[in-house]
């Protein structure tokens, strides 16, 4: 009897399923590379976090210390200069120490002289607007806003006058705490471009001789991006203070140069500088002028700002960094609505060194992406001894 039929005893076993190889498990390639993307995105932003809440935490040191090894970066090729000419390295770099604190204390001196000469033309300058605004505006509703304000700085006086005592020490610990940072950059400023380079070569000849080329490569593309950076920065600032001069003086604008030097420096802080600097020309315009004269030097500033900060200045710096304008003026929003006035002026460069970075670690492997050929090892520039 036949007992393998479809009613014999073998019916109720099942035909095995074929074994699943390793390469149908297998993720089709763009999900293999969108998870690794998807993953090396999350562990930079959570880098980035916590870099950003370090700073935050540290400030009172982490701020000094960034500036001094940026401003160490740009000068360290001029004290090498010297040294190289027979100039003791401890004597160079004292000169650019305190070349920076004069420069700084002229600058501020200049302004403060300019404001206090004119103080008086100022205050009478801005009753009359005042009054003028007041009485030419016939618009009720207007109207209506600026008698709330006179009423409420009337208002405000005692209050103002009561609260002096703790507006005042408050003013005091945060310049003591200013001045407190000030110092402390520039004493780190001193050591750096005293001993940077030698510390430079000496964490460079310590690391392992397959990843010494590499690390140096990295340190010399952030050097030449800060300085790039500084160099753009310092041609942009050029020009705006020669364009507000020749207007200013044109205008019949007192103190131009003053006011040029204003511009000049203002102009290393995308936005917020232009601001200051477009506020003290009117202010000087005002007290010169009356309201006509100021709006002249309004209109005059608003155009070269938006000419220059817009069109010009992620364009020029964008070219010296490498990296597109969109990119730039991006990068500086977002560094200054994290970090303030740190991340205004170095969110650009910043972001160049990241990326190019990440084009190092990805020519070695580390990360995901084509692998790309990257140039031999160079000195990093201002460290050569």
């Amino acid at each position: 009897m036949n007992t393998t039929g479809p009613n014999g005893p073998d019916a109720d076993r099942t035909t095995p399923e074929p074994a699943i190889t390793a390469d149908e498990r297998r993720l089709p390639p763009w999900a293999e590379r969108a998870s690794r993307w998807a993953w090396t995105f999350i562990g930079v932003v959570i880098a980035g976090a916590m870099v950003v809440l370090a700073i935050a935490a540290l400030s009172e040191i982490v701020v000094p210390l960034i500036v001094a090894v940026v401003a160490a970066i740009i000068f360290a090729p001029l004290v090498d200069r010297l040294a190289a000419r027979g100039v003791p390295r401890r004597l160079a770099a004292l000169l650019f120490t305190l070349l920076i604190v004069v420069a700084a204390a002229s600058i501020v001196v200049i302004v403060v002289v300019a404001v206090i000469d004119r103080s008086d033309e100022l205050a009478e300058q801005l009753d009359r607007a005042w009054i003028e605004l007041s009485t030419t505006i016939d618009v009720p509703a207007i109207q209506d806003i600026i008698d709330d304000i006179d009423v409420n700085l009337a208002a405000t006086g005692g209050t103002i006058a009561e609260g002096a005592g703790a507006q005042v020490t408050s003013f005091l610990g945060s310049a003591v705490g200013f001045v407190a940072g000030l110092v402390l950059a520039l004493v780190l400023l001193y050591y750096l471009l005293l001993d940077g380079g030698q510390f430079v070569d000496r964490w460079l000849n310590r690391r392992p001789a397959a990843s010494r080329s590499q690390a140096r490569r990295i340190l010399t593309q952030a050097a030449a991006t800060i300085r790039n950076n500084a160099r753009g920065r310092t041609l942009l600032a050029a020009a705006q203070a020669a364009f507000v001069f020749v207007v200013l003086l044109a205008l019949g604008v007192p103190l131009p140069a003053t006011i040029a030097v204003v511009n000049f420096v203002g102009a290393f802080v995308p936005y917020l500088g232009a601001f200051v600097g477009g506020a003290f020309a009117v202010l000087m315009a005002l007290s010169e002028g009356g309201t006509q004269l100021a709006l002249a030097a309004l209109v005059a500033v608003v155009a070269m700002n938006l000419v220059l900060e817009n069109l010009l200045e992620p364009r020029l710096i964008g070219t010296s960094i490498k990296m597109h304008p969109i990119i730039v003026l991006i990068a500086t929003v977002a560094g200054g609505a994290v970090a303030g006035l740190l991340g205004l002026i170095l969110a650009a460069p910043a972001v160049a060194i990241v990326s190019n970075v990440l084009r190092e670690l990805r020519a070695t492997g580390a990360l995901p992406g084509r692998p790309a050929t990257t140039p031999d090892a160079s000195p990093v520039p201002g460290h050569e001894h």
